[in-house]
């Protein structure tokens, strides 16, 4: 009796082997050990299957990002746990992390998904969070520029440096101490940067605060 899972892990194994395009549900069927039928008893469409299989990739990365503990006076040091985090998934789970690459979620919300568009719409809002909370406790602000900078350190970063690996196979140890190194200087230099600002805007509420005393 196969189950759900390997259903997913075939439509996995099509899409990072054959490219988006090439995940038929044919393909998929024959990678699973299934008869067509079968898919569509657990699957309406194509376009579900693909949506299922991304989404149960993308939580299980934002869940190693997640499960870190994020203490509000150390904001770096969280940062940079995260981005070690990130790493470490793409590595113990290549399948995962290649598939990511494979197929966007740009591409899942151009087909006809029913009632799982919501799901794709919003399975970010909690890491987009976490993210801007880490650009507010670093920047003493979430703008648009402070949440991309946290996002490169801590999603892109760890992706970039493991994906060559993933690739070629072959595991570089030292690449982990680079990640941690690259991560505090992007993010330790945009601070430093910020410092002037977040005291002026500090220094002004208070200002604000005097005047309005009674």
């Amino acid at each position: 009796m196969f189950s759900t899972e390997a259903i997913l892990d075939a439509a996995r194994e099509v899409v990072v082997t054959r490219g988006a395009r090439g995940a038929t549900v044919e393909a998929i069927a024959r990678a699973a050990g299934v008869p067509v039928g079968s898919i569509y008893h657990r699957f309406d469409s194509l376009a579900e299957l693909l949506a299922r299989t991304w989404l149960r990739a993308a939580r299980r990365s934002q869940e190693r990002a997640l499960a870190v503990p994020v203490a509000p006076e150390e904001p770096l040091a969280a940062a940079e746990a995260i981005a070690l985090a990130m790493y470490d998934h793409c590595l113990a789970d290549p399948q995962d992390t290649l598939l990511l690459d494979a197929l966007g979620r740009s591409e899942l919300l151009e087909m006809e998904l029913g009632r799982l568009r919501g799901e794709l719409e919003t399975v970010n809002e909690r890491v987009e969070a976490l993210m801007a909370g880490l650009a507010r406790a670093l920047f003493g602000r979430a703008d648009k520029r402070g949440r991309d900078l946290v996002l490169l350190a801590l999603v892109d970063m760890p992706h970039g440096f493991a994906h060559r690996q993933l690739v070629s196979g072959n595991r570089t140890p030292a690449r982990r101490g680079r990640l941690a190194a690259a991560v505090r200087a992007v993010l330790a230099s945009e601070a430093t940067a910020a410092q002037p600002h977040a005291r002026s805007s500090a220094a002004t509420q208070k200002r604000r605060s005097i005047r309005t005393r009674p």
